[in-house]
């Protein structure tokens, strides 16, 4: 990709990154009104999802070491996940949720596509289909 975008479509993305972010609630201290910050509810998907070690979880969400070890310990310490020993690599330490982490994601997930149900609402299917093409294409976009 060559040249260099104009300052009013940087502000119009940046401008509309700022609306989703508080259309989604996204900096409120705690996610989804649950006990835990977003990025707590998203190594809990993650992990949840495969992404079962600490070095697995740095480079998928690149996160500093030292913090990404303080919030797998929060998590650890309320329960929500537990590490196991690699039987195939004693090395390594495998990251697993907890009947009560579990739990938690439960009421996460449930609470997200509640909130994603309500936002789009009144919205008709045909938007609908058309704003989620949009976004594969956006996310299509960056990944290249």
């Amino acid at each position: 990709m060559e040249g260099i975008m104009k300052q009013s479509d940087i502000d119009k993305i940046r401008q509309f990154d700022r609306f989703y972010t508080n259309v989604l609630k996204l900096t409120d201290k705690y996610h989804l009104h649950t006990h835990y910050t977003l990025l707590e509810a998203r190594i809990l998907l993650e992990i949840n999802a495969g992404t079962n070690t600490a070095n697995q979880l740095l480079t998928l969400l690149k996160l500093d070491k030292g913090y990404l070890s303080r919030v797998l310990k929060k998590l650890e310490n309320d329960k929500l996940i537990s590490k196991e020993v690699d039987p195939n690599d004693l090395r390594i330490k495998k990251l697993i949720l907890t009947n009560d982490g579990h739990a938690a994601l439960n009421v996460i997930n449930s609470r997200a596509d509640s909130q994603i149900e309500g936002l789009f609402a009144n919205v008709p299917s045909e938007d609908i289909n058309n704003i989620i093409k949009s976004m594969e294409e956006i996310q299509n976009k960056l990944k290249e």
